[in-house]
Order: C-alpha cells, then structure tokens, then sequence
C-alpha cells in the first residue's frame, strides 16, 4: 500500500512539475493561444480515428501525462489528480504530419513572379490547422527557418515541430530572384554541406539539375543521413528512383517519364503536360511507373490542392479568404473569377492525377502530404491543410486512409513513427479534438477546437484570429 501511494505521490508531484516547466518554458505570447498547459488530463467520449487506418473507435477515452499518452480505450479509471474533460459529440485524430509546406506565399506586387518570407503568420497557421509537425521542402531563407523552428522548440512562439529543408537546389533556368542555383556539381556538393552544417536537415532539388548533380546530391546528403526529396522536370522519376533519391514532390505532375521523345537532362514543361494529358490513366507505362517507384522505395507527396481547379471551387480551398491581407484578396479573387469555366484542361490533369496518387497508395506506396503554398496564392497555410484531407476523401480513400496518409505515413518518411503520427500509448501527445464526428464527414476537420502538441492544447480559433489580414505581409 505504501509503495501504491509513493507512486501516487511521484505522478501528481511529476505534473506539478511538467506544469511548472510548461508554463515557465512558454512565452507570453505563446501562452495567449494555451487552452491546457502540460498535465494529468482525461479526454472521455471520443469518436477516435487514431491515424493507424484502422476501423473507427467510439466512446474513447485518452489521458495525457505531460506530453504523452499514457492510455487509449472505453471507460478508462480516472487518475488521480487527473483533470477530466467531457468530449461527448467531438472526435479525435492525430496532429498531422505534413511533407511540403513553405513558411513563403506568393509576392502579389505587379512584376516578375517571386515569394515573401511569412515568419509571423504561416507558424500559427499550420498549428491552427492541425499541422503538428512538417517539412518545409524548400527554403527561401534557410535561417529564418531555422531560427523559426528553434523558436518553436523553445516556446517563444507557437507553431509545428520542423523538418528545414534546403532551398531549392538548381541549376539556373527558374528565374525566380529568391532562388539560388549552382554552376557544377562540385559546386551543388559543397552546397549540401554547407547547408547541413547551417542546421537544415533534408534537402531538395529542383528542375534543371542533371543526373550526374543529382547523384552527387544525394550521396553527400545520404552521407550525412539525410533525405532527399525532388521536383522534377529535366530527370524522369524513374532516373532518380534508380539514383537513389527518397521522395519525389508533386505526385505525377511534375513527371516527364511519359515523354516519348524526350531530351535527356533537359526540362520540357510543355511536352511534359502534353504527354499527360495524353497518356491514358490505364497505360502500361503508368503502372509500370508506379512498380518501379515502389520497389525502389521511393515516396510521393501528393500536393493534388495546388492542381484543384478554379471553376465551382473557393476562392481559398479551407476557406481562408479573410487571411490574406487586403491587396493579395484582391489579386486572388481577380485571378479566380478569370478562370470560371476556362480550366477544362486542368481538371483533366488533376482527374488523372487523383487516379495516379490512389494507384501508387493501391499498390503499397508510401503516400505522404503537403499543400505547397506557392503559385497563385490560394494555397494558404493552414486552410489548406484541412482541405487536402477532403480531396483526399474526394479521390477514393476511405476518411481512416486519409488521415493515416496525412498522420502516420508523414511520421514514416520522417522516421519519426515510433514517437508521432498515432494516437497510442507512449507516444507524444499530439491529438486534434474537432467540435464534430470526422468519422462521418470529413469536413469535420473544419471544426478543430484544440491541437494538442506535445501535450498542450492550443486554441485554433485563436492562432487563426491571430492571423487575419496578414498572409502577405507577414
């Protein structure tokens, strides 16, 4: 008995204390979005997905202690000291994990194409929209992210834990000012390692690289065990899976391997959407493809949000208009209105790829996500993470294969899986609580009421309140 209540003693003095380093670690600001700090909490009633793909559980309990939890399953007995919080009518998930953010949004400013830095709004985003961890996939100011992410780390502000990628490693041909490119091999090499040694912690090539950079790229970065991941133009999927790179962006809308006459090393925008266009979705090339890709291990991160068409969607797919500030709403809006009804090519595109990306899952591919917000300025942070989990609704996957694909395949690729990714015991606690039952709809995912993050709940309504008027700007 005595035994019984030291133990009992050390758990509710080992809360105290994961209070009192919650609450002293966090910033004043930080603490303005806290609902629970760190502690001994009981979530009782949960509709559960828990990231696993598995069938759906009802009438769930979840307690957290400190940052982990500690058990899942119906009924469970209270701890002691344990605050119980009521969650009949709301559901739970796993924080996402996602491969292809950006803390950068499209300049609105007329002249040539470039991106802004948005270091204040994109952290609170991607946490208000259920983002618990990422990859940025490229970086325009590869210190300000790191920067960000040991803010984070520390409490200073309030956003996901960050895999920082490089910046786009190239050849020159994009044009984009904010881009940089190498002259030679020898030169992309030292590249890598100067990035390393900075603090990114992956890296990405882009779309004039020759096979010979890529093949250097990717030894210097396995050197240093890091993970390379592509959007591809001038290398075809099936060069870079034999040369040995992890992840390839942009499912297959970036690929150039159904180009019957292509030109080796080169990029070839126009062949390579003509030749999707024209390849049927069935072809032997296609699921020939998708073998190869799977044999060679090698992940796709389907970005399909950045290809969903203009016409009878939103403006901002998620639903973050008020987001932007006044003069990037105006461009956005602009730009929509023009393509209603004029984008009937695009949705040829985005049907086939839609079809592809199930394929490549179908056929035991690593699947991962990420919403890319780039071109245009409707991809916006946050939002449309929540989007990208209905289109993958709206493609064929089942609402548990979804969010495994946004949670726990994400987790995989980041060989992060034993620690996040699922809601089961031992893991950190990073849990979405929705005001609605995703198990039924998954537009539910709209209604997130806390994330927790490594066992703190914040207020999404808030982080995102936070946030309004400033995506460009800020």
């Amino acid at each position: 008995m005595q035994i019984i209540l030291r133990k009992l003693f050390c758990l509710v003095l080992l809360t105290s204390c994961f209070s009192l380093l919650s609450q002293r670690s966090l910033s004043a600001e930080t603490k303005s979005f806290v609902t629970y700090n760190q502690g001994v909490y009981i979530l009782q009633n949960l509709t559960l997905i828990d990231g696993t793909g598995g069938p759906v559980k009802i009438n769930q309990d979840i307690i957290l202690t400190g940052e982990k939890i500690t058990a899942v399953g119906a009924d469970l007995p209270i701890p002691k000291g344990a605050t119980i919080l009521n969650m009949e009518g709301k559901s739970a998930m796993p924080g996402m994990v996602m491969l292809h953010e950006h803390l950068f949004y499209p300049k609105t400013t007329p002249g040539i194409y470039g991106v802004d830095q948005m270091s204040y709004s994109f952290p609170k985003l991607y946490l208000a929209g259920g983002v618990t961890s990422m990859r940025t996939a490229g970086s325009i100011i590869p210190q300000a992210d790191i920067n960000i992410k040991r803010a984070i780390q520390e409490g200073k502000i309030p956003g996901p834990n960050m895999d920082v990628t490089s910046p786009h490693l190239d050849r020159e041909g994009v044009g984009i000012y904010e881009l940089g490119y190498f002259r030679s091999t020898e030169q992309a090499i030292k590249t890598v390692n100067f990035y390393a040694d900075m603090g990114v912690t992956s890296f990405k090539v882009y779309n004039f690289i020759n096979r010979e950079d890529l093949k250097a790229i990717v030894g210097a970065a396995h050197a240093r065990n890091m993970k390379v991941t592509g959007h591809l133009c001038s290398i075809t999927y099936r060069e870079a899976a034999n040369i040995g790179i992890d992840n390839i962006e942009h499912g297959f809308f970036s690929c150039s391997d159904f180009i019957t006459d292509k030109t080796v090393d080169q990029c070839e925008p126009f062949k390579m959407r003509s030749a999707m266009l024209k390849v049927a979705t069935d072809a032997k090339v296609v699921s020939d493809l998708i073998s190869h890709l799977v044999e060679k291990n090698v992940a796709l991160t389907s970005t399909i949000n950045v290809f969903e068409p203009y016409t009878d969607r939103e403006v901002i797919p998620g639903g973050g208009l008020d987001a932007l500030y006044s003069g990037a709403k105006e461009e956005v809006y602009k730009r929509w209105a023009s393509k209603q009804g004029r984008d009937s090519l695009d949705y040829v595109r985005f049907n086939k790829s839609k079809i592809w990306e199930k394929q490549f899952y179908d056929a035991g591919g690593l699947l991962v996500a990420g919403t890319d917000p780039t071109y245009d300025g409707r991809i916006v942070a946050g939002y449309a993470n929540m989007r990208l989990l209905e289109l993958f609704v709206e493609m064929g996957f089942s609402i548990p294969e979804a969010i495994k694909i946004c949670t726990l395949n994400g987790a995989k690729y980041l060989e992060q899986d034993a620690s996040i990714g699922t809601i089961v015991p031992s893991k950190i606690a990073d849990i979405l609580i929705l005001d609605a039952d995703i198990s039924k709809n998954i537009s539910a995912i709209r209604k997130i009421e806390t994330v927790f993050k490594n066992g703190i709940g914040y207020n999404s309504k808030k982080l995102f309140q936070a946030t309004k008027g400033l995506v460009g700007i800020r």
